[in-house]
């Protein structure tokens, strides 16, 4: 574009050039002509080469040379040439801000045609220069701006270059923590229940490492869907998912589903809001029993989980945690997610996504209340203290209790 400017400024000179020479004129006003429109053409130069603000008073003050480079030799020696007042009205749109451009933009082409009848150049001849400086002018503005429009496009471009990388990132690391974080917990705790039951139950322990591969096999695939942009669980095997591991940790687990068949989105947003959900409260809580509640009206569906055994100094949100990623994902499906610390000292967590009821597919499902309890199984060893990883987890969660 630089050196576009640069060949459209060299054909208007030399236009301006060839005019001068053309006309009979005596030497004096050629001479006065030729050096006035070299001077023009050094300043409009500068004006398109700079890219970065002037101060105030270096822009008005080249504004006021090219004046009286454009005025002068007209008032003096009668050097009127077509294309005269052309750079200085470019200039004029390119320094003054606002609609005062446009104001003194149409008076210097006005004054042109005055100045110009003022020196004797006759009607034709003015008629000549103003319509040439305008043309000049428009072509010189036009330039300019289109130049800064393509600098503006480019760096809009590249700035939504690094946004699109900006916000793959963030969904890299949002799915990796919210798929990735409830497989690995889950498998660290089958393990280290695996390992304590070995010699004491090898059958149920048997039990225990399937379940440990078959949770490894799905945090493959899950790794896959996350390289692949692509992530679809279902709400309703999480909840048969979950209660298993809520039965492993100890963990009483009531859980009650009223609703229908979900729309994918919604249904995927729910099932890895309540991935997390489990993974903290087995990673950061000493919980022992659990609600969780899924409902269904016309207008809402909401999922309800509270959890007791809070630690006092429990916060409702951490900058970049799972319950910022999961409001994140909620609000994207038009919903909202507030937790809080209940006055009966339990850590309450509501989401509620508004559904249109067209959106919703299918017959309501029966009522189904089911109560996971840990009774009949073999409780896993209690370790006093916390992890060492952020030394707020809860042991049965933490990877570094097995084997001690």
């Amino acid at each position: 574009m630089a050196r576009l400017r640069l060949v459209i400024l060299g054909v208007l000179l030399a236009v301006q050039i060839s005019a001068i020479l053309a006309v009979p004129m005596p030497p004096q006003r050629v001479a006065v002509s030729l050096g006035a429109v070299a001077v023009l053409a050094v300043l409009q130069a500068r004006h398109l080469a700079v890219t970065a603000p002037s101060p105030p008073w270096l822009r008005l003050g080249m504004l006021a040379v090219e004046g009286l480079a454009t005025y002068l030799p007209m008032l003096t020696v009668g050097a009127a040439w077509p294309g005269a007042g052309g750079f200085l009205a470019a200039s004029v749109l390119l320094v003054v801000p606002g609609r005062a451009a446009w104001a003194l933009f149409t008076a210097v082409i006005v004054s042109v045609f005055a100045v110009a009848m003022t020196a004797g150049s006759g009607f034709w001849l003015a008629e000549n220069t103003t319509i040439a400086s305008l043309a000049i002018g428009l072509t010189m503005f036009a330039t300019c701006r289109l130049t800064r429009m393509v600098r503006h496009v480019q760096g809009m471009h590249t700035e939504a270059i690094q946004l699109a990388v900006i916000r793959e990132r963030m969904r890299f690391a949002r799915d990796l923590h919210d798929l990735l974080g409830y497989s690995l917990a889950a498998i660290t705790l089958r393990a280290e229940l695996a390992g304590r039951l070995m010699k004491s139950d090898p059958v149920t322990a048997g039990g225990e490492l399937r379940d440990v591969a078959a949770m490894a096999r799905q945090a493959v695939a899950e790794v896959r869907q996350v390289a692949d942009g692509y992530r679809n669980i279902s709400l309703a095997r999480e909840v048969a998912a979950v209660a298993s591991l809520f039965a492993s940790a100890n963990v009483r687990a009531q859980v009650e589903v009223n609703c229908a068949v979900l729309p994918d989105k919604v249904d995927s947003v729910l099932a890895m809001l309540l991935r997390e959900l489990t993974t903290n409260i087995l990673r950061h809580s000493s919980a022992r029993n659990c609600w969780i509640a899924v409902d269904q009206t016309d207008q809402h569906i909401t999922l309800s989980v509270v959890n007791d055994g809070v630690p006092r100094t429990a916060s409702t949100y951490r900058d970049g945690g799972g319950l910022e990623n999961l409001a994140f994902r909620l609000q994207a499906v038009g919903g909202t997610l507030s937790a809080s610390v209940g006055d009966d000292g339990r850590f309450h967590v509501l989401a509620e996504i508004a559904v249109d009821a067209d959106a919703v597919v299918g017959a309501r499902s029966p009522r189904i209340d089911r109560t996971s309890s840990s009774v009949g199984r073999t409780p896993t060893m209690s370790i006093e203290g916390s992890c060492a990883c952020c030394g707020s987890c809860s042991p049965r969660m933490s990877p570094w209790s097995a084997g001690r």
